[in-house]
């Protein structure tokens, strides 16, 4: 058996926070031991080791990248293009975390059987995890294209 994990913000924990999923949650913690650029420095909760560990299978990963107005107070990028252009960098993420063995995108019928086969019990301790992108809110979309 398997976790299906419905929401995960995978590639805002690497692209913005600086974190390498590749390493386990401690060791992430310990490196951000002392930093305070960020409220929950030291505190993540997500890596690829720990997932395997807790036969965390597949998960919806997202793009996310707020779009602030001059009006909010609320942190977010001051651009609609610039929120596109992070949610970019962040797919470019995922696409370098599946050639590096971490991630496979899940993305039909076909794929989410195999990956399904791969994970049956029991799966390879290095076993891709697979991954539906999503986008979690709109602001990055600066055009229907």
């Amino acid at each position: 058996m398997w976790i299906f994990d419905a929401h995960l913000d995978l590639s805002m924990n690497a692209m913005e926070w600086n974190r390498d999923l590749r390493q386990d949650v401690q060791a992430i913690r310990e490196r951000e031991l002392g930093q305070t650029d960020k409220g929950d420095r030291a505190r993540g909760t997500v890596a690829f080791p720990d997932m395997r560990r807790g036969r965390v299978g597949i998960c919806v990963a997202t793009q996310i990248a707020r779009y602030v107005k001059a009006s909010n107070n609320l942190q977010g990028w001051h651009s609609p293009e610039q929120a596109w252009a992070q949610t970019q960098g962040q797919l470019a993420w995922y696409r370098a975390m599946e050639e590096d063995g971490q991630l496979v995108q899940i993305s039909d019928t076909k794929s989410l059987n195999q990956h399904a086969a791969l994970w049956a019990s029991p799966q390879p301790d290095d076993a891709p995890i697979g991954y539906i992108l999503s986008l979690e809110g709109a602001d990055s979309i600066i055009t229907p294209e």
